[in-house]
């Protein structure tokens, strides 16, 4: 009955990472619905637990991503070969405090996703997310390689 709960808990936060994904990345959607699953599975949150988690979660996750959108671009006009120099070092100023952006963040949402979860489930959602994506990149490489 719990898990019933749960996944019916779950169903308007899938939408809501849906949405979020756009109309048309279905491969990305896929990545994404896979790792909302492998977290799902490894953290074992209550029914209780899950809508709190994953509004936090899933805003944390957006603002990341668009951080890590800003630090991309900015590398890219930091390795012009357009560029000139003061350009170069000031894009390399601006990438390093964009980072600096993503370990606030990192803190910041650690503490409000701390209110939700337990410390050990903060620490596997940590190791989940690391093996989610050495897992992803195993089968990026699988696929270059054929």
């Amino acid at each position: 009955m719990k898990k019933i709960v749960f996944i019916l808990l779950l169903i308007p936060i899938i939408s809501m990472a849906q949405n979020r994904q756009g109309g048309g990345g279905g491969r990305l959607q896929k990545i994404h619905s896979a790792k909302i699953g492998m977290i799902t599975e490894r953290l074992n949150l209550t029914p209780e637990q899950a809508p709190q988690f994953w509004a936090v979660y899933n805003e944390y996750e957006n603002k990341k991503i668009e951080l890590k959108k800003s630090i991309r671009r900015t590398m890219e006009d930091a390795v012009s070969l357009a560029a000139t120099d003061d350009k170069i070092l000031s894009a390399q100023k601006q990438v390093i405090n964009l980072r600096r952006k993503e370990l606030d963040l990192e803190e910041e949402y650690m503490n409000k996703i701390l209110r939700t979860i337990t410390p050990r489930q903060f620490s596997e959602l940590k190791r989940t997310e690391a093996n989610f994506n050495k897992m992803l990149l195993e089968k990026l490489n699988e696929k270059a390689d054929n």
